[in-house]
């Protein structure tokens, strides 16, 4: 895993292009005169409410205030019982600063209670809008001085009618207390398409403040349908993550570092009975978040949320782990004709039990398959096809849509041993104006196969299914009106909502009884579609009409 994780330091250099006609004054110069204009009547050197002086004295004020926030315990008894810090670098929701200024600006943070005191400013001009985004991106990127925002983006974004398009409208439900938590990454903000800066790849290295050890069985992944993927990796220790800068930054600096999950759409990754991860309580995750605007006008406010549902440890019989296998030796030429390129490799070090699969293109990408290698090296089952639905091989009309690649899972585990167990193929034609390579960016391509296994199937007794809907129909497939969707005997009671390319609903019906129903086209245009039919017990189906 250390070997492809530096694989993503292609992404140095990235910034330079996501911040190209931007203000180049450090962001801190900004907040600093926002607490000037605002705070000081109740933070400055004489009055220092609460300990806190906004205002500074001496040669260097904003330095001193610097030191008097960053990484500062409050004198608020309930604040610091909770692990703030005035600013806690990189993260805003252990910042009791952006709890103090938050109000009604963002309904993800908890209300201050009683005895946490009165919001900021207690009196005077309210902070704007874009006042507390400018100060909680500065959180969210490590809180340096240094630091620069794309502040016309922000202040477009709350400011200007019709530039404002969110991946989020409202925070989506956390897990219940005691059944597990909730991750937000972001948010951070992005040009339209054409403008540099419409695309950005973040990490962010993430301490998850276990109260102790714990087991985690399911992760749903709350992602927009312009994610380009979403992956959580963790540090075998937490001291592996000390060298690491806090908050949102470009470059993987990766080392001793594992898989835990890699989706490229909203996934609710809900592991077989009786597997799990399992987390330590000093867990360090590392949260690697790729984006891309597809509006050719608003800005676009990107973020994720990733819903950890825990178990007692000790409960699972098996450790589920991953594994992420890149081709980096792909050299696609802009012929327009087909390349493809194949590699022999291993799932794991000894031998196990595959429960997904799935593969990773860009948009040149035509195809992506995983078989099983024989012991002479030749093919033998096809085990994984990105062009049918849910990955499964046979379908009649292969169609591969690079942006909704599936996750194929095996119900029943694939077994495989230590030896290279399969060879997974990529294919891809290139329209564009220039060969490409392996890279990060959507204007390059990649190769890149996940897998999740255990060591072993002991005391995996009783039902592995995934809950997935067997036996929906869809015909005729393609369709040009109208096409009608079966439902097996067993489903009653479903919801069906169809997906544009870009991830948007287009159409969605809700609480069908009917075991047939139609899709009527109406307006939409010729192009692919997915659908996904949810069922009451939480069983989906997930498939593409495409519409001709």
């Amino acid at each position: 895993m250390k070997k492809l994780a530096t694989l993503f330091f292609l992404l140095i250099g990235f910034s330079t292009a996501l911040l190209k006609g931007q203000t180049t004054t450090p962001i801190f110069t900004k907040i600093y005169s926002i607490f000037q204009a605002k705070c000081i009547q109740c933070h400055s050197n004489a009055v220092k409410t609460g300990g806190l002086d906004l205002e500074g004295s001496g040669a260097d004020k904003p330095t001193e205030v610097y030191n008097n926030l960053v990484g500062i315990t409050p004198t608020n008894a309930t604040a610091a019982a909770k692990g703030y810090k005035r600013v806690y670098a990189g993260r805003p929701d252990r910042s009791f600063l952006f709890h103090k200024i938050n109000g009604a600006f963002d309904t993800y943070y908890k209300a201050l209670e009683t005895n946490e005191g009165s919001a900021m400013p207690k009196t005077g001009t309210p902070l704007t809008s874009v006042e507390k985004e400018f100060i909680r991106q500065w959180m969210l990127f490590g809180a340096t001085k240094t630091h620069i925002v794309p502040e016309e983006r922000i202040r477009t974004f709350y400011d200007t009618a019709g530039r404002a398009l969110s991946a989020f409208t409202t925070p989506p439900p956390a897990p219940d207390a005691g059944k597990g938590f909730q991750i937000r990454m972001g948010p951070f903000f992005l040009a339209p398409l054409g403008q540099a800066g419409n695309e950005a790849e973040y990490f962010q290295k993430w301490e998850v403040n276990l109260p102790e050890a714990v087991e985690v069985n399911r992760i749903d992944h709350k992602i927009a349908g312009s994610s380009h993927h979403f992956i959580t990796y963790n540090y075998n220790r937490p001291t592996d993550a000390d060298g690491i800068a806090a908050g949102l930054r470009l470059n993987a600096y990766h080392n001793n570092i594992n898989l835990v999950a890699a989706v490229q759409e909203a996934t609710d990754l809900k592991l077989p009975e009786r597997t799990a991860f399992k987390w330590e309580k000093d867990r360090t995750l590392d949260l690697n978040s790729h984006y891309i605007n597809y509006s050719s006008v608003q800005i676009y406010k990107a973020e994720a949320y990733l819903n950890f549902y825990t178990q007692p440890n000790g409960t699972a019989k098996q450790e589920m782990k991953a594994n992420l296998i890149a081709n980096t030796f792909i050299y696609i030429p802009n012929n327009n004709q087909t390349t493809m390129f194949e590699q022999s490799t291993r799932i794991g070090t000894g031998k196990g039990f595959i429960w997904t699969l799935m593969g990773h293109t860009h948009k040149y990408g035509t195809g992506y398959k995983i078989w099983q290698r024989q012991a002479d090296g030749t093919k033998g089952t096809l085990l994984y096809d990105a062009g049918c639905p849910q990955g499964i091989p046979g379908c009649q009309t292969p169609i591969f849509d690079y942006q909704h690649i599936p996750m194929r899972y095996f119900s029943q585990l694939m077994p495989f041993n230590g030896n290279p167990t399969v060879i997974h193929q990529a294919t891809w034609k290139n329209d564009g104006l220039a060969a490409v390579v392996f890279g990060a960016t959507s204007a390059d391509e990649m190769m890149v196969m996940v897998a999740m296994y255990v060591a072993d199937t002991a005391g995996l007794t009783g039902s592995r299914d995934v809950k997935e809907i067997e036996d929906v129909k869809v015909f005729p497939n393609p369709m040009t009106d109208r096409t009608t969707v079966v439902l097996p005997p067993s489903v009653s009671r479903v919801n069906f909502t169809l997906f544009d390319v870009l991830g948007r609903i287009v159409l969605q019906k809700n609480a069908i009884s009917d075991r047939q129903f139609d899709v009527l086209r109406g307006d939409l245009k010729a192009g692919l579609y997915l659908y996904r039919v949810e069922n009451q017990d939480g069983r989906i189906k997930m498939g593409k009409i495409l519409m001709e």
